[in-house]
């Protein structure tokens, strides 16, 4: 029973990320004298932290940008650092860390709660958890902005969502394939 639950989540994950990266083309940002009249990026960047540095990627020769290493985890509870290469789609990297990082963590923590709660069949020690308090759900800022027609910050919500769901996947194959 168990086993098809997990099988269920890991076919509405996949569904999701299919769903999601089919559907959605990075829109590309132009606050030049050719931009359309209001589409600026004002409300994006007012809920962004400016504190935070810009994440930047190399990209190959077919626009794709190369590994990103994301760590996941706060000061206190389990610490790790995922490699992950984000989909071509993804055109805002911090939104996409952001996305990973909550996605991975409160999977794995969920993942983790659930084989403890089965009684703990797997052998030896339990695998930690991260810190309840670190793990962050930024669904409000990443929420879609509407400026008429068009979507103001396409790269950051889009990025974000398709973080959580890469995210997602990736602490469910690293928790059951016995790797962090």
């Amino acid at each position: 029973m168990i086993f098809t639950t997990h099988l269920k989540v890991l076919g509405v994950s996949l569904a999701a990320s299919i769903l999601v990266l089919s559907a959605c083309a990075p829109l590309p940002t132009d606050t030049g004298a050719n931009a359309p009249a209001g589409a600026s990026a004002t409300p994006v960047a007012a809920a962004k932290t400016q504190s935070t540095p810009k994440r930047s990627a190399q990209v190959d020769s077919s626009g794709v940008p190369g590994e990103q290493r994301i760590e996941v985890g706060g000061p206190n509870g389990y610490r790790t650092e995922v490699a992950i290469r984000p989909p071509k789609q993804v055109c805002d990297l911090d939104a996409f860390a952001d996305g990973v990082q909550y996605g991975y963590a409160y999977t794995w923590n969920r993942l983790v709660m659930e084989q403890a709660r089965e009684g703990g069949k797997t052998a030896g020690a339990p695998p930690p958890q991260f810190d309840p308090s670190a793990i962050r759900l930024q669904d409000e800022q990443y929420k879609i902005v509407w400026n008429g027609d068009q979507r103001v910050n396409a790269c950051a919500s889009d990025g974000y969502l398709i973080g959580r769901i890469v995210g997602t996947h990736r602490a469910y194959t690293d928790l059951k394939g016995g790797t962090s």
